[in-house]
This record gives structure tokens, C-alpha cells and sequence, in this order.
């Protein structure tokens, strides 16, 4: 299976009660204020982080650094606590409107999908090779001490996240900008040009804004809709130049905007260079395009759906709801996507971070299935954290009928004989924090399988297989001196319900 890096590429969108109001008063978890200035436009709460994140003792809320360099597991400002209380302050203005850009670098697990070599394999020829990284799911139940599980989903959502959260953290330097320069909100019909605030108080070296306007539009039944559209270039880390169109559709369904509803839109293109599955299409550069639907119906209730994908060639447009379409691909359209399809749903308690994720993802166009993981997270009286996860592959990212939903366990995907008809079954890890623990740990696993169709080997057989990374992780057969059975939890036993996605709210 193909990798790419996205360029800055979670798992849980979190929303906490915005902050802001006229004297730019920041707020506490349960507490809001009304805001009457350009802080209503913005969901001031909406970060992406993961569920499984490690905490971060500290972080710095006078002038954010958005897009940091991490490593899985680190203790940086990547849990949702310490990403929400940094945006609030930058949309409220306690302090300057600025913030620092640098390119990010998630690494990935080596417990999820290493490469392995094997001897011997039964179901084909060449019976001896290496199957590539990417294909073969839980492999080892830690990464250090953290679990496998809690690992690989803050690794998928970091990569996403340091796109979305620097997007909508431009949409807080905006509504920063305007709360400084004393900006009235428009009337119903009319819009605003936010430039000249822009250029006076936002300074980030290598991004140049060319457009920058609100609008409010017809009211939703009762409720004021701002919609706020920006483009840019950005140029920075020695990175190839990219320009870029996000557009946010807010809708506040309280006055103090503690309630909301809306949805994230972007653009990114990049000139230079192709994606790999992009190459030989024709097309010049790639376009990064993504939306996040959101809604907060209350303190403790948030739902939102997230779609994401690298498409071929530079032309790659929204359509007129400002959405894009995972269906795009390259099989069928020049421009489709080729790499990097992401595709999650949540149902998040805003207070705690807690709740209900389904994450699928797919690194070619040309797979057949995505690959899927599930989690629930519930936190008691005492702060204590514990969690199940599932993990396995289920539809093509572009069906809609079971997208994000385990639906099968594909144990040889790239090895001889390879089927990718797959058992129903998946992998299942329980996890728990205590409470002030900094990382998630592994109760019990049931992670193990044979790389072969059957997901069995036999004593006896010859066959053998092999992390390339060494430290004898759970799922390696250095000699076949005893069977190995498969100990993933069947289909019927899976107690997992992908969330319902918020209803769209238009372009």
C-alpha cells in the first residue's frame, strides 16, 4: 500500500463553550459571555484533537504556535483542553492577534502496520518477501508503554489536525483582527472587508491574506448565519508555495454562541509536484481539499463529520455547498483524488473530550477497502478514563452505506495469494487513563493473527514472520513450534455504533 505524507495532515473534534463578548473576557468550561463583535462568527471551541492525545502539562495562550514538529506520543499541546484554551485566547484578543506557522512532522507507529518479512508463507508464491507498512493493522499491543490503540488514533488525527486547526486558528486571528479594530457585525444582506484589520494586526511570517470579507446572510429560522471567506498564499519552512480558500459557514443557535452549528471549508493548492497515484494523470500539483460539518447542541453534546483528500492537478474546486465528494477519484475524473482519503464522524461530550469516533482512511484510490478505526471513550465522577477500540477494514471511503464502520478483518492484504474477502472479525483493545495519567494504557487486547487468508497457522508449517523493527512485538512467529490462532472478536460481538453526521448547512 502506497503512503504519502499529507502535507501537515485525529481522534475527536472538540468543541467547549466559545469565549468572548464585547470586553473580550475569556471563559471557563461552563461559563459564557454574549458577544456582540466578529467573536460570534467563529466557533471559538472548535479544535481537533485526539481522544487518546497525551496531555500536555502547559502551553503558551499569548501567542499560539499552531503548527508545531511532534512525534507520536509526545506531551506537546496537542490534547483538547490546551488547543481550546489557546484559540479561545487568540478570537477573544487577550493578547496580540498573532501566531507562528512552522510544518509539522507526525511520525508514525511502529505497533500499527510495520513492515514484516516472512519465510514459508502458505497461501502462494513467491512464499518468501516483505509485506509492505500500512497493511496489516495492530501488530504489537504498546507503542512504548502507551496502547497500540491510543497511539495510532493520535497519530491519524494529529496528521489531519494541523491542517483544520491552523484554518480555523486564521478564522480567530480574523475575528481577533476585527474585535481590535472595532468592527460592527453586518446587517442581514450585507458584508464587511476585513483586509485593512488583517494587514494592521495580523503578522505571520510566510502567510500573505489577498482576500478577507463576512457576510451575514439570510437569518436560519431565528438565528444569524455569518459566513466568512479568505484566501491567502503560504510560503514557509522551505516548503513549495501554496494558495489557499477556506471558507466558514457559522451559525449560532444561542446568543452568547455557546450553542452552534456550521461547517469548515478548504482549499490548498501546490503548483509543484504530484501525488504519487497523482503521477501520469496529466495534471500539475495537487490540491488538499476538506470540509468539517459541525453542531453543539449543548455543554455536553457535539457531533461532526470530517472528509478530507489530496486531488490531482491544481483546478480541484468545491462544488456549490462548498463541500467535496470522496466518490471523486481518479479512476473516473482527472481531477479526482489519489491519495490520502480521510474520512471521520464523532459524537463528543465538549466537556470532558469523551464520546463516540469512527475514523476510516484510505491511502490510494485504487483500494478496495478503507481502513477503519472505531472507539468509545467514557470518563467517571473521578476523571478516570476508559475506552474500547476496534480495528480492521470495511467499504470503499467513497460508498456512503457503513462508511467509518468495521465491517471485516483482511489479514493478508498484500501477501502472496492475497484475499481481501476477509474474515468477520476485528481487532479489540480496551484502554484506560487514570485520572492526571498523561497516556492511555492497554487492559487487554485481542489482537492476534496469522498474515494469511485464514488468519491461522499450524505447529509444524514452516511459516514464519517478522517485524523489520525488531522488539518482538506481539504478532511475530520467529519459528512455527505452535499454532497460532486468531483471538479477534467476532462481528456479532461488536458494540459499536458509527455517530449520525450533523445535517449539512449549505454553502
Amino acid at each position: 500500500m502506497k503512503r504519502i505524507s499529507i502535507w501537515g495532515m485525529f481522534v475527536s473534534l472538540v468543541f467547549f463553550n466559545a469565549c468572548g463578548g464585547t470586553t473580550a473576557t475569556t471563559t471557563t468550561a461552563t461559563t459564557t459571555t454574549t458577544d456582540s463583535t466578529t467573536g460570534k462568527t467563529v466557533p471559538g471551541d472548535l479544535v481537533i484533537s485526539s481522544p487518546t492525545a497525551t496531555s500536555s502539562a502547559s502551553t503558551s495562550i499569548s501567542k499560539r504556535v499552531f503548527w508545531t514538529k511532534a512525534e507520536v506520543g509526545d506531551a506537546a499541546a496537542d490534547d483538547f483542553a490546551s488547543k481550546k484554551t489557546a484559540l479561545q485566547a487568540l478570537i477573544a484578543g487577550t493578547n496580540d492577534c498573532k501566531f507562528t506557522m512552522a510544518l509539522p512532522s507526525v511520525t508514525s507507529t511502529s505497533c500499527y502496520a510495520p513492515s514484516v518479512n516472512y519465510l514459508g508463507h502458505p497461501d502462494g508464491s513467491p512464499n518468501s518477501g516483505q509485506m509492505p507498512s500500512g497493511d496489516l493493522a495492530i501488530w504489537n499491543a504498546t507503542q512504548g508503554t502507551q496502547a497500540c490503540a491510543a497511539a495510532k488514533m493520535t497519530e491519524l488525527v494529529e496528521k489531519v489536525a494541523s491542517i483544520v486547526d491552523n484554518m480555523v486558528s486564521v478564522f480567530g486571528a480574523v475575528a481577533c483582527a476585527g474585535k481590535k479594530a472595532s468592527i460592527a457585525l453586518p446587517a442581514i444582506g450585507s458584508s464587511v472587508d476585513l483586509a485593512s484589520a488583517l494587514s494592521t494586526y495580523v503578522s505571520v511570517t510566510g502567510l500573505t491574506f489577498s482576500a478577507a470579507t463576512l457576510e451575514r446572510l439570510a437569518d436560519s429560522g431565528a438565528n444569524p448565519v455569518y459566513k466568512s471567506t479568505l484566501t491567502m498564499s503560504m510560503s514557509f519552512g522551505g516548503a513549495t508555495a501554496q494558495t489557499a480558500k477556506i471558507v466558514l459557514k457559522h451559525i449560532p443557535t444561542a446568543t452568547d454562541n455557546s450553542t452552534y452549528k456550521g461547517k469548515v471549508s478548504m482549499t490548498m493548492n501546490q503548483a509543484q509536484g504530484e501525488g504519487s497515484n497523482c503521477a501520469g494523470s496529466g495534471a500539475s500539483g495537487v490540491t488538499q481539499a476538506g470540509t468539517i460539518l459541525y453542531e453543539k447542541t449543548s455543554a455536553t453534546a457535539m457531533s461532526y463529520e470530517m472528509k478530507f483528500a489530496q486531488f490531482c492537478g491544481t483546478g480541484k474546486q468545491l462544488d456549490s455547498d462548498n463541500n467535496i465528494s470522496l466518490a471523486d477519484q481518479l479512476a473516473t475524473s482527472a481531477s479526482g483524488w489519489g491519495d490520502n482519503a480521510n474520512y471521520m464522524v464523532a459524537s463528543i461530550n465538549p466537556s470532558n473530550g469523551t464520546g463516540t469516533v469512527a475514523y476510516a482512511w484510505q491511502a490510494g484510490q485504487g483500494d478496495d477497502s478503507s481502513r477503519v478505526f472505531n472507539i468509545t471513550t467514557t470518563a467517571d465522577a473521578s476523571g478516570n478514563i476508559t475506552g474500547t477500540a476496534y480495528a480492521g477494514m470495511g467499504v470503499e471511503i467513497g460508498t456512503t452505506t457503513d462508511l467509518g464502520k468495521v465491517t471485516k478483518f483482511i489479514c493478508n492484504w498484500a501477501g502472496p495469494g492475497q484475499s481481501h474477502t476477509g474474515i468477520a472479525r476485528a481487532q479489540r483493545q480496551e484502554i484506560s487513563k487514570a485520572s492526571g495519567a498523561t497516556e492511555f494504557t492497554a487492559t487487554s487486547s485481542n489482537i492476534t493473527f496469522a498474515p494469511k487468508n485464514d488468519c491461522n497457522a499450524s505447529v509444524g508449517d514452516n511459516f514464519t514472520y517478522t517485524s523489520v523493527d525488531g522488539g518482538n512485538p506481539t504478532n511475530d512467529r520467529a519459528a512455527a513450534t505452535s499454532d497460532v490462532t486468531n483471538n479477534l472478536v467476532p462481528l456479532t460481538d461488536f458494540t459499536f455504533t458509527v455517530p449520525t453526521a450533523p445535517t449539512d448547512v449549505g454553502g
